[in-house]
């Protein structure tokens, strides 16, 4: 049903200091610094550092049917929060944790 994808998003206080201490303590490089979100690397995996006080952790998901996908999961008691694309949307589980899923076509 769904696939890990390389791609994990977190939000982080003292955001400016927070990608210095990624990329000079941590190593990762950076491929596009921003304001207030920065796309950074290690290896393979792909992290999104956002400026921001909620403090959460975003894992992403492929699948090949997005809206089966989404039928399953708010079956299963997950809420939608956020769709950003047709193929795209957040969505929190029913205890509490929150992850990104798009569809890989």
């Amino acid at each position: 049903m769904l696939k890990f994808s390389p791609h994990i998003a977190f939000q982080v206080k003292n955001y400016n200091e927070a990608v210095d201490f990624y990329i000079n303590t941590l190593g990762f490089e950076v491929v596009k610094r921003g304001e207030k979100e920065s796309h950074l690397c290690l290896g393979e995996m792909n992290f999104y550092v956002e400026d921001s006080e909620q403090g959460y952790t975003f894992l992403e998901f492929t699948a090949d049917d997005i809206e089966t996908v989404k039928s399953t999961l708010e079956n299963s008691g997950c809420q939608l929060q956020k769709t950003h694309l047709e193929k795209s949307f957040m969505v929190e589980d029913p205890y509490g944790f929150r992850f990104h899923v798009w569809e890989n076509k």
